[in-house]
């Protein structure tokens, strides 16, 4: 039997950055919380796994031994030059205890679960704590420290699989898209706000790969403003056409919240609606899928949308086990959540305008740039 498995370790929820650090792990505390409420972890084919902590052997798959070296005198409280230079010690990336045993573990998530769908274990892995897309080979960056996705692909890869890498995060997966940027094993596609708006102002639709690799990395900028109806027409046109021409083994999804219109770090519209239809599309596309949570600065909104994400890949339907008690109020952490779903929101007038325009853009130019790569007829 194929189990769903998720990638889940209470003792990762009670990391901090710092306080007033946005990137909060108890993220994942309050979605395990939701996943109760909503009745969807006690399916006979549903496992929770704490992971094992990987070789660390295997970081060097993506980074420099040096770096690594770096990210362990930092947890120490040692500081020097070197480790500024590498990106450690800044607003973005603090130094704090037990730093480099916490992006271990978080990584290991996304190993184990990537080795589970390599084994044929498992059709479905979900890593709330993985997807730390900005981390580069010899620094880290945008609150990365190690990028478990890299690592974890650059095994997969190494194993002879063909791997589609799908990120809907609002900022664009810089380092992952510089790890494979010169391969045709991967198909690498990002939906992101556009780098014109929002950190990491990069991936934009002419950096399509090079050498080997031309053609095999995709990236599909959107206006910030950009709502359900826009996203969906990206993702849409775009993705499964792309994903169904290279008939990868597995699909790694980076599901990152912030582009909900509630997320305080990014500047989308979108709302349960447009994410849960996106991550149904993904569902559909491979019969192995690995997710990993990524961003999120809402985090109440962030958890209520992975618990719909789960839901979605498990083929549930969440129902409210504490409906009807005490007036059916919600109790405990889970009760910053509210709903699990969102009204409808749909921008108008000159704003959508403008939207559209864009992003038929960008639809016209991968179909004109990227499709011929892929043997895809342009519709």
């Amino acid at each position: 039997m194929l189990i769903n498995a998720l990638m889940y370790s209470y003792d990762l929820t009670r990391h901090e950055y710092k306080p007033a650090h946005p990137f909060k792990p108890a993220r994942a505390r309050l979605m395990s919380e939701l996943l109760n409420r909503y009745g969807l972890i006690s399916e006979e084919n549903q496992r929770i796994i704490a992971p094992p902590l990987m070789n660390e052997g295997l970081l060097y798959l993506f980074h420099t031994r040096e770096y690594i070296e770096l990210l362990k005198k930092g947890e120490k409280g040692e500081f020097s030059i070197e480790m500024l230079h590498a990106g450690l010690g800044t607003e973005d990336n603090p130094l704090f205890k037990a730093m480099y045993q916490y992006a271990l573990a978080a990584s290991s998530g996304t190993y184990e679960g990537a080795m589970m769908l390599y084994r044929g274990d498992a059709r479905f892995a979900f890593n709330p704590f993985g997807g730390f897309h900005h981390a580069g080979r010899d620094h880290a960056e945008g609150f990365c420290y190690i990028n478990d996705i890299a690592v974890a692909i650059s095994d997969l890869i190494r194993k002879g699989l063909r791997v589609a890498y799908v990120d809907i995060d609002a900022h664009h997966g810089n380092g992952v898209q510089d790890a494979f940027y010169e391969t045709d094993r991967v198909l690498y596609i990002s939906l992101h706000e556009s780098g014109e708006t929002i950190y990491p102002g990069t991936g934009f639709e002419g950096e399509t790969g090079s050498k080997k690799g031309i053609g095999y990395n995709v990236n599909i900028p959107l206006r910030e403003g950009t709502d359900d109806e826009v996203y969906l027409l990206a993702f849409e046109s775009l993705v499964p056409p792309l994903i169904e021409s290279f008939n990868p083994d597995i699909v790694v999804a980076n599901i990152g919240c912030d582009t909900h219109r509630d997320d305080p770090l990014a500047h989308l519209n979108l709302t349960s609606n447009g994410y849960k239809r996106v991550i149904s599309i993904i569902n559909d596309l491979s019969p192995g899928i690995l997710a990993l949570g990524s961003g999120g600065y809402n985090p109440a909104k962030t958890a209520a949308l992975w618990t719909l994400a789960w839901a979605t890949f498990c083929g549930l339907t969440p129902q409210d086990l504490h409906a009807g008690i005490v007036g059916g109020m919600m109790y405990g952490p889970e009760s910053e959540a509210g709903q699990l779903d969102d009204p409808p929101y749909i921008i108008g007038g000159w704003e959508k305008e403008q939207c559209l325009i864009h992003t038929q853009r960008v639809i016209d130019f991968i179909k004109d740039s990227v499709f011929p790569f892929h043997g895809i007829t342009r519709s």
